[in-house]
């Protein structure tokens, strides 16, 4: 049976687009801080991803790439796979380029996960499990705006300098809840962009 998912895709890229926005709203108020120039690609740190609804989305911007650069994303993808699985006992100081990055910029920029959108500035969540939490924004950051982690720290002006995830994490729940109830998925969900590029590759009729 199939289902169609571009009601579920379109409502993420709608949420996307929100944070997007305040994502930019926030870059103002620091200078208009950006990536560029950054030595510290976070590119290259493994992030897990832990939604279904993203995954699709992942999917649908590789299906969107030219043939040459999706097969040489799919190559990367198992090249990346093989060095986790090597260094298992040791991925957080994992640095590897993610394989979707060409030339410093991402193939599936409008298609890239909730954590690529929000990393780097100064964030809290108030999470059901683990509480409160907070962030003080990448190296680069922090490097550049000493003086905010201490106003992360003691939220005097929180609001004005903390993107506040919250909302955005709890509207993706909610939108993976209804998807997981119509595919009755129950399981955990848990891949990197690696991992993703090469389930697409092996749902695909190719063999490298």
């Amino acid at each position: 049976m199939s289902f169609d998912l571009t009601p579920f895709l379109d409502e993420l890229t709608k949420i996307f687009i929100s944070i997007d926005e305040e994502y930019k709203n926030a870059q103002e108020l620091y200078d208009n801080f950006s990536c560029e120039g950054c030595e510290d690609n976070c590119c290259t740190t493994v992030f897990n991803h832990y939604t279904l609804i993203e995954d699709f989305i992942v999917s649908e911007g590789l299906g969107l790439l030219e043939p040459e650069q999706l097969e040489e994303a799919i190559k990367r993808a198992y090249a990346y796979c093989a060095e986790m699985s090597k260094n298992r006992g040791n991925i957080e100081s994992l640095k590897i380029m993610c394989p979707l990055n060409f030339e410093g910029k991402c193939g599936i920029y409008e298609n890239r996960p909730l954590i690529c959108r929000i990393h780097g500035l100064p964030a809290k969540l108030n999470s059901p499990v683990k509480g409160a939490q907070s962030w003080q924004g990448c190296d680069r950051f922090q490097k550049m705006h000493p003086e905010i982690p201490e106003k992360v720290v003691r939220p005097l002006r929180l609001k004005e300098v903390v993107i506040d995830r919250t909302k955005y994490y709890t509207q993706v729940a909610s939108l993976e809840g209804h998807l997981r109830k119509l595919f009755s998925y129950t399981q955990k969900h848990k891949k990197t962009i690696a991992e993703m590029v090469v389930d697409f590759a092996k749902g695909d009729d190719k063999n490298l």
